[in-house]
């Protein structure tokens, strides 16, 4: 969006093509950490979607932890 949009209002795009090559690969690693720090269930294996029940919608979307 930034791309788009500077391109179109300032007349030359803000980033160049290694800025957000950059940019991709930080926000990929991010993501993969988020990912890849989920925690075990018993017996060893990640905790899927499927096996947890489901969410209210009463309830809040940003817990105590995430602050922390």
């Amino acid at each position: 969006m930034v791309t788009i949009l500077g391109g179109a209002f300032l007349g030359h795009t803000p980033l160049n093509v290694i800025q957000m090559l950059w940019v991709n690969l930080i926000m990929d690693i991010l993501g993969a950490i988020a990912i890849g720090t989920e925690p075990y269930n018993q017996n060893g294996s990640f905790q899927s979607s499927a096996n947890q029940s489901r969410i209210s919608r009463k309830e809040k979307i940003i817990v105590l932890e995430m602050w922390r």
